[in-house]
This record gives structure tokens, sequence and C-alpha cells, in this order.
């Protein structure tokens, strides 16, 4: 079952410039790279990564939170 209204997907789909989730999805689910948020309370960091990236390093706190949009909808 996907999952499109976290917010923390929301505010990825709406920084990458998208208004509807499942627009950013869908122009992100083949691609090599794909935007990721930091999971962590506290912080929004984005970075582009690569699909099967499971846990990388934020740059902005330097926890090891950041997940791809398509893993947090339930994707991959």
């Amino acid at each position: 079952m996907f999952n499109l209204s976290h917010p923390k997907l929301v505010a990825l789909a709406e920084t990458e410039g998208y208004s509807q989730v499942e627009d950013f999805l869908e122009d992100y689910a083949l691609d090599s790279v794909v935007p990721a948020i930091c999971m962590a309370p506290d912080c929004d960091h984005t970075a582009d990564l690569e699909p099967d990236q499971r846990a990388g390093f934020c740059e902005a706190c330097g926890r090891p939170s950041m997940k791809l949009g398509l893993v947090i909808a339930g994707m991959i």
C-alpha cells in the first residue's frame, strides 16, 4: 500500500516544485538519481541519491536519516 500523504513526502515533492505527490513519484519512478529528504524531525534537508540508498547521511545534521521519496511512498 502506498503512503502518499506522509508529511516529509509532501514537503519533498513541494521542494522539488510539484504540487501533487503523484506527479513527483511518476517523474522519478525510473530515474537513476532520486530526491531524498532527511527524516529527522528537526531537519528537512534534501539531496539527490541513488535509488538503492537506504540510509544516506544528511549533510545538514550528520545523521544517517536520508530517505528517498520513493521509499517513503512505499514504492521501493
